[in-house]
């Protein structure tokens, strides 16, 4: 029964104590929000106070920002072009005789169902062949990172967009198998 009779008067409680604060006598000058001495750094930030704080004859105005001078392309832009270059070359050139040998054996499979696992090693052997180009394609995004907003980075861009194109036409290839 007393519990009952207590319940209601918690919240009362916690507020007449809230009250009790705010009807003290404070005489004085309220808190200021400014940083005091000791809390000066010279990573605090100092706003101006006056009259018209962050108006126009508070205001300084900050110089006016150098435009940056671009940089050279790096050293090894061409190398990295020509390795990418050189793989997916390289896999252009094997893809047309695998795939030759992967539709011979899925030829094979669909006569005599007995073969379908040979059909499907050679399956696998050419999707294989285009396992790195995931990687050059990454290679190729990195590059394209590391010469934007270079001294001549349009033509190495330009570049990259034309291997960009050749790994596009060489995933359609990679997916044109007959099932």
């Amino acid at each position: 029964m007393r519990h009952v009779l207590f319940t209601p008067l918690i919240p009362a409680f916690s507020l007449a104590v809230c009250l009790a604060g705010c009807a003290s006598d404070m005489r004085g000058k309220w808190p200021s929000l400014a940083p005091r001495a000791g809390e000066v750094t010279e990573q605090t930030p100092v706003t101006a106070t006056g009259a018209c704080a962050g108006c126009g004859q508070d205001m300084v105005a900050a110089p006016p920002a150098a435009a940056p001078v671009p940089q050279p392309l790096p050293a090894d832009t061409e190398a990295r072009l020509a390795a990418i270059t050189a793989v997916i070359a390289g896999v252009e050139e094997s893809s047309a005789a695998k795939a030759r040998t992967a539709v011979a054996a899925i030829s094979a499979a669909r006569r005599d169902p007995a073969r379908s696992a040979d059909a499907e090693v050679e399956r696998s052997r050419y999707e294989s062949l285009f396992l790195p180009l995931s990687v050059e394609d990454r290679r190729l995004e990195l590059l394209g990172d590391d010469v934007a907003g270079r001294t001549g980075a349009d033509v190495v861009l330009a570049r990259i967009a034309s291997l960009q194109a050749r790994l596009a036409a060489l995933q359609d290839r990679r997916t044109s198998l007959p099932e």
